[in-house]
């Protein structure tokens, strides 16, 4: 497409040409009038095929830049998506580790109860032979 200055001098040179067909046409006679008019009437015909032709070539470039620009905001919100799928599984992964360490500590103070378990079971047990043996000395 040509620049907006470029299109007004064409548009400028353009009326500059009727205006001087329109003198020249009055000092003709009648089938040169009608032969030029029948010359306009054609070329504003080819003029019109070209902006049909360009308002379709427009038309074309606008749907691919629409469809372009839909693939690449589906491709966008796909990454999103597939950002927060990983930011989920992330945090699930994070909850996981939390509840297996969790367990881990609590495994351990069960060691360590059941330690404290057998060794005051142990000193119960010798506390009681130690109160046998005196029973049986005071006899």
């Amino acid at each position: 497409m040509k620049p907006l200055s470029e299109q007004l001098q064409d548009l400028s040179a353009r009326a500059k040409k009727a205006e001087d067909d329109a003198a020249a046409a009055r000092s003709e006679a009648r089938t040169e009038v009608q032969a030029r008019s029948e010359k306009l009437q054609a070329d504003a015909a080819e003029r019109k095929t070209q902006v049909d032709a360009a308002a379709a070539s427009a038309k074309d470039a606008i749907a691919q830049r629409w469809a372009k620009l839909q693939a690449q905001m589906k491709a966008n919100a796909d990454d999103i998506k597939a950002d927060i799928a990983a930011t989920k599984a992330e945090a699930a992964a994070e909850r996981a580790e939390r509840k297996a360490e969790r367990a881990e500590d609590n495994a351990a103070s069960a060691i360590a109860f059941a330690y404290d378990a057998i060794d005051y079971a142990e000193s119960a047990v010798i506390d009681a032979i130690i109160a046998r043996s005196d029973a049986s000395a005071a006899v």
